[in-house]
């Protein structure tokens, strides 16, 4: 369980958490061992409302000193963990003990049927989030209300249990969610209007007859449906301004905050409605699939406009329906195909409480994206292996390495093992090989993260899923990956040698500084030449591939051709061939490529003045097609890298 709970509670009037039960602390509690004797034997039929064949490990019941305090709710599960978890004291509390089977077949459907696993759960958050356009820190609790509402459909309709009386024991709420909420179980189940609403304040009855039919319609796509829900629901989260007309003044939302601070303030305290249950994942679990996902992306549709719901079909292929934009401006417009954008995963990972780090989520979001495109890598021929022989036995004296000892054959020699005297150890015998040893070459990989350059936290940088592809085909071919960095004079990071760690590496990756455009050419000197100034050796140790990704701030890294040489800027112009850049890319061994933000005509002028480098233009994800099919068939061969050298 996390330190933070992800969505919180699911409320129907979109509070945050369930308040206390009329009367808490005065009632008589029930004894908390005949309490969990009792749910314990309700889960058997909990199960059964689901089916026959449904198979789940018992709940956890918490109690005491055992109760959590961070969730914020009777009962919470978790995708990941495949785990139901009851507060016995805050059931009590509530007077929710003589419900067991409906509130344990509850957290069972959200194991079986809204969300079901963590990855679904990911994708209803990101489209629910794109329904409430600017209402975040609300999106996760209105996610968990709507698979609260397919759940408790499903077992009213199906299962016969009387989810109704749950509503009765937790109260009566009076904001218009909550009314929308109770109005909408009312039509759903046939129920007379007034037997769950409460019948002095007003009822949303548009919305919930809309709601209704948006759950039948979706009772099977809980993602299709979670999008409409967001917008159906998002006037009732936000009161008008003061400013707007209808407006009470001095009401909770005067002042003419944001929308989300609007939003907050005008959330009850109490009358929760529902089964308010909560999602509780552990920290680092990765939902699959969620930043490829193509359908993230598309506009959310409004239930009054939805084919779906409303059952009309379009009228025509110019027709225009309404719909709620998505949530920020680095959405699907910039993404691959309509998949979310890096910051809008980060966003939908944050309400899940799976992390908090945007660079470790953009790492996610890359590495995801890039193994489409992975491309062979280079390999060098060594010297043939020689292949090794077991030979038989010999002595094993004291003073050798103990490791060395064969102690089966010890035994099998002397039940009595004597040191020196019984001992053996295995001979093995070298063979001359006839197989060369093919290896790959290392990538000395530097990524510009200058102000020209798109920051990869919050949108798809191409130039930057380039640099991913490269280094992931690197490790999947057993190669060491030193991946830098830079921007102005002084921003240097990055994995500090060369490393297997893919997790540095896309660190490094997706590290922006924003400053100026300052190529580390001594890191460059140090990796492949060795360092001028101590005289140590290069740090380098195998043949490795150099690749640069910049755009036109790439001329900050052949200064010695070009003119303005920091080191000494009067001294003369160093031809193409003579350059530092030049002269380090033929001691790499393994041949160099620019991948450029530009255009082609940028990429033909660089290469003009950087011999031993193969230049690339990428702009556009288009291009980085284009890009991994080029690399396959000019570089990543062994002759295309003799070439390159």
């Amino acid at each position: 369980m996390t330190g933070a709970p992800p969505p919180g509670p699911t409320a129907a009037d979109g509070s945050a958490s369930l308040p206390p039960a009329p009367g808490a602390g005065t009632r008589h509690a029930p004894s908390p061992t005949g309490l969990r004797d009792r749910w314990l034997a309700a889960w058997p039929e909990a199960l059964a409302a689901w089916g026959t064949q449904t198979r789940l490990h018992a709940p956890v019941l918490h109690h005491g000193d055992d109760r959590p305090q961070d969730v914020g709710s009777f009962a919470w599960f978790s995708t990941v963990d495949v785990e139901v978890h009851i507060d016995l004291d805050d059931i009590a509390e509530r007077g929710l003990e003589d419900h067991a089977v409906a509130v344990l077949a509850h957290e069972i459907g959200h194991h079986l049927l809204s969300p079901g696993d963590l990855t679904t759960s990911a994708r209803i958050l990101s489209r629910v989030r794109d329904g409430l356009v600017d209402l975040d820190p609300l999106a996760g609790a209105m996610a968990n209300l709507w698979s609260d509402l397919l759940v408790n459909d499903r077992l009213q309709r199906r299962a016969g249990l009387d989810m109704a009386a749950i509503f009765a024991a937790l109260g009566t709420g009076r904001a218009p969610l909550a009314q929308m909420v109770m109005r909408t179980d009312e039509i759903l189940w046939g129920l007379t209007r007034g037997t769950l609403t409460h019948p002095d304040h007003p009822v949303p009855e548009r919305e919930a007859s809309l709601c209704a039919r948006l759950v039948r319609a979706y009772a099977n796509d809980p993602v299709g449906g979670a999008g409409g829900f967001a917008a159906l629901i998002r006037p009732l989260l936000v009161p008008p301004s003061s400013d707007e007309p209808g407006a009470a003044p001095g009401g909770p939302a005067d002042g003419a905050g944001p929308a989300a601070d609007r939003a907050s303030a005008a959330a009850p305290s109490g009358g929760q409605h529902g089964i308010l249950c909560s999602q509780s994942e552990p920290a680092g679990a990765v939902p699959a699939g969620l930043a490829t996902d193509p359908t993230l992306g598309r506009p959310v549709l409004h239930p009054a406009v939805d084919p779906r719901v409303t059952g009309a079909a379009p009228s025509g292929p110019d027709e225009d329906p309404l719909h709620v934009p998505a949530s920020d401006a680095t959405g699907a417009a910039d993404a691959l195909g309509q998949a979310i954008s890096p910051a809008h995963y980060d966003a939908v990972l944050r309400l899940l409480g799976l992390t908090t780090s945007s660079a470790q989520s953009a790492a996610r979001w890359y590495r995801e994206h890039a193994v489409r495109f992975l491309v062979p890598f280079p390999v060098w021929t060594d010297s043939p292996v020689d292949e090794e022989l077991l030979g038989g036995h010999e002595q094993w004296d004291l003073g050798e390495d103990l490791a060395d000892v064969d102690w089966a054959a010890t035994v099998l020699r002397s039940p009595v093992i004597v040191p020196g005297v019984t001992t053996v150890r295995r001979v093995h015998e070298q063979q001359d090989g006839r197989d060369p040893a093919p290896r790959p070459y290392d990538l000395d990989l530097y990524l510009d993260s200058s102000g020209s350059m798109p920051n990869p936290q919050q949108r798809l940088a191409p130039i930057a899923l380039a640099g991913a592809v490269l280094a992931l085909s690197a490790l999947r071919a057993g190669a060491r990956v030193q991946a830098t960095t830079w921007s102005g004079p002084g921003q240097v990071a990055g994995t500090d040698g060369f490393t297997r760690d893919a997790d540095a590496i896309l660190a490094a990756i997706v590290a922006h500084f924003g400053g100026g455009t300052s190529f580390p050419v001594p890191l460059l000197e140090r990796t492949h030449l060795g360092d001028p100034v101590t005289g140590a050796p290069a740090v380098r140790t195998r043949p490795a591939h150099v690749s640069v990704i910049s755009d036109d701030g790439i001329s900050s890294m052949f200064l010695d051709h070009l003119g303005g040489w920091p080191r000494d800027p009067s001294s003369a112009r160093a031809a193409p061939d003579d350059t530092l850049a030049a002269r380090a890319v033929r001691a790499a061994g393994g041949g160099g490529s620019l991948v450029l933000q530009g255009s082609d005509d940028l990429a033909r002028r660089v290469a003009d003045w950087a011999p031993g480098y193969r230049t690339f233009a990428v702009s556009s994800t288009e291009d980085l097609v284009r890009f991994s099919r080029d690399f396959s068939r000019t570089l990543w061969t062994t002759k295309g890298a003799d070439r390159a050298r």
